[in-house]
C-alpha cells in the first residue's frame, strides 16, 4: 500500500462531504458532481497502491483512512464524521476498480434522510455497487504470506479501541461477547511487539478524555504487553498479559454510570460500589469464550496491591501471579499520567518517581525497576527541551543511545512551531551530538497534541 499522508486523507474526506451535498442537487453528469468524484477515485486508487482494498471510517470521533487519523479535523471532515456516526457507520471498505458511479451511489445513500448502516448495504447491492462495502475485513493483515507486512501501529491502536469499546457495549446491552475479536486484535499487537518491543509504546501516551475507559484500557494493554516483552516472556504469556490489560476494567460496565462518570472524587459509598468492578470484571471474563483463565485472575487482582492491602478484600490470600502485577504497574502509570478533573496529569519522568515511592507496597518493586529501565530516563511520549532551545517529542526509548531518529523536533529554537517536524537522532556520532535533553516540558503549556504526532509517526 502506498504511503498515506494527512493531506490526501483530508482532501478525500472533503471531496466525499462535498459529494454528499451535491448528489441531491445535480445528476452524475453535472461537473459539480462528476469532477469531485473523479478526483476522489484518483485519490483512493493512489492510496491503495498495489493493494486491492482501502479502509476508512470513524473511531472515537476521529476520521481515518487505514492507519492515518485526522486528530485535528476541519469543518468538512467534522461534518463527515457526524454524518457517518449518525448513520451508525464505523468503517467502510473500498475495493480496486471503484468508479465515480459507485461513489455517486454511495454518496446518495449517505445523503438519504432515513438511510442507516442497516439499510445502506441492500441499497448498494440494489444499485449493483460491489466495490464499496460497509465494515472492514482483514483490517491490518496482508494476504497469504504477507501477513504482518501491513501491520500499521496506528491502525492496530484504532482496532484495539474499537474492540474494547464494542465488547463493553455488548456487555452494556446484556450480552457476553466471545473473546474472538479481542483475540484477533491481541494477535496483531503481540506480533508487532515481538518484532520490535517498543513499536506500540508511544501510542500508550494518547489520552482520550471523552472516552477515558476505552483509551485507558488500550493504553494499559500496550504498557503491560511491552513490559512483558521486555521481561522476555513467551508468546502465549504476551497474549494473556495483553488481553488482561485490555479487559482489566471490563467490570466497569456493571457500575452505575453516574458513579463511573463522576467529575470529582467519589464518596465512601460510591467508592465501595466502584471497587466491585474487579469482581464483576473477572466474572464477565470467565464467561467469555476463548479467553484463558489467567486473564480473569489478573482482572480480579489488578487492585489487590503487592502488599495485599487492596481490594477485593476477600481475595487477599489468593496467590496472584506475575500477570496481575504487570497489569497493576501498567494501570498505575497510565492513571497518574492522565488528566482528570481532580488531578493534573503527571509528566512521564515524574510518574516514574511516584511509582518508585509505591514500590514494595502498592507495586512490585522489581517490576517497577524493570519498567523504568524499559521506559528510559525520558519515556516515549515525553515532551522535552533540548540544549539548542528546541522542543522535541521523544519517539523511542533511550533517545541518547539510538542512532535511529529518536526525537521529533516540533518547536524551533526561537519558539516557532515547525510546519514540518524533523526526526533526529541524539546519539553521539563521530564525537559530536546533535543536541542533549535539558528538561521535560509540559505539553499543555506548549499546546502540543501528543496524539497528533504519535499517530503520525
Amino acid at each position: 500500500m502506498s504511503e498515506i499522508n494527512k493531506q490526501d486523507v483530508q482532501r478525500a474526506a472533503m471531496l466525499l462531504t462535498a459529494s454528499i451535498k451535491s448528489v441531491l442537487l445535480y445528476p452524475l453528469a453535472h461537473p459539480a458532481v462528476r469532477q469531485p468524484l473523479q478526483e476522489l477515485v484518483g485519490l483512493l486508487t493512489g492510496m491503495m497502491g498495489e493493494k486491492h482494498e482501502l479502509h476508512f471510517g470513524v473511531v472515537e470521533g476521529t476520521f481515518f483512512i487505514e492507519g492515518c487519523l485526522l486528530v485535528a479535523p476541519n469543518a468538512a471532515v467534522t461534518e463527515l464524521v457526524e454524518r457517518l456516526t449518525q448513520k451508525g457507520i464505523d468503517a467502510c471498505t473500498v475495493f480496486s476498480g471503484v468508479t465515480p458511479d459507485d461513489l455517486f451511489g454511495f454518496a446518495a445513500a449517505l445523503a438519504a434522510r432515513n438511510s442507516s448502516a442497516d439499510t445502506i448495504p441492500a441499497e448498494l447491492e440494489g444499485k449493483g455497487i460491489v466495490n464499496i462495502r460497509l465494515g472492514i475485513e482483514d483490517v491490518v493483515a496482508g494476504e497469504g504470506g504477507e501477513k504482518g507486512e501491513a501491520l500499521v501501529p496506528a491502525a492496530i491502536y484504532r482496532d484495539a479501541l474499537k474492540a474494547v469499546r464494542d465488547t463493553m457495549r455488548e456487555i452494556d446491552n446484556g450480552r457476553i461477547p466471545s473473546g474472538d475479536w479481542i483475540n484477533g486484535v491481541v494477535e496483531n499487537m503481540v506480533q508487532v511487539t515481538m518484532e520490535e518491543p517498543t513499536t506500540l509504546l508511544g501510542l500508550a501516551m494518547i489520552k482520550d478524555y471523552d472516552n477515558y475507559t476505552f483509551s485507558h484500557s488500550v493504553n494499559v494493554g500496550i504498557l503491560a504487553l511491552t513490559l512483558a516483552a521486555f521481561l522476555g516472556l513467551d508468546k502465549d504469556a504476551l497474549h494473556e498479559v495483553n488481553t488482561a490489560g485490555l479487559l482489566h476494567d471490563i467490570g466497569k460496565t456493571r457500575i452505575d454510570k453516574t458513579i463511573l462518570n463522576s467529575p470529582g472524587r467519589l464518596s465512601d459509598d460510591e467508592f465501595k460500589q466502584m471497587k466491585r468492578h474487579t469482581e464483576e470484571g473477572a466474572e464477565i471474563v470467565r464467561q467469555m469464550k476463548n479467553i484463558p483463565p489467567q486473564v480473569a485472575q489478573a482482572v480480579l487482582g489488578h487492585h489487590i496491591k503487592h502488599d495485599r492491602t487492596g481490594y477485593p478484600e476477600w481475595a487477599r490470600e489468593i496467590p496472584f501471579g506475575l500477570y496481575t502485577e504487570i497489569v497493576s504497574v501498567a494501570d498505575c502509570y497510565d492513571a497518574i499520567t492522565t488528566l482528570r478533573t481532580y488531578q493534573r496529569p503527571t509528566l512521564p519522568k515524574e510518574a516514574m518517581e511516584i511509582m518508585r515511592r509505591l514500590s514494595g507496597t502498592s507495586l512490585n518493586g522489581e517490576l517497577v525497576q524493570q519498567f523504568e529501565a524499559m521506559m528510559g530516563e525520558y519515556p516515549v511520549g515525553s515532551l522535552v527541551r533540548l540544549d539548542t532551545n528546541e522542543i522535541a517529542l521523544v519517539m523511542k526509548p533511550h533517545p541518547m543511545e539510538s542512532v535511529e531518529p529518536a526525537v521529533k523536533v516540533l518547536i524551533g529554537a526561537h519558539g516557532e512551531t515547525l510546519e514540518t517536524p524533523r526526526l533526529v537522532s541524539l546519539a553521539e556520532e563521530n564525537g559530536r551530538r546533535y543536541a542533549s535533553i535539558v528538561a521535560p516540558v509540559d505539553p499543555l503549556l506548549k499546546n502540543v497534541s501528543l496524539a497528533h504526532h504519535l499517530l503520525a509517526a
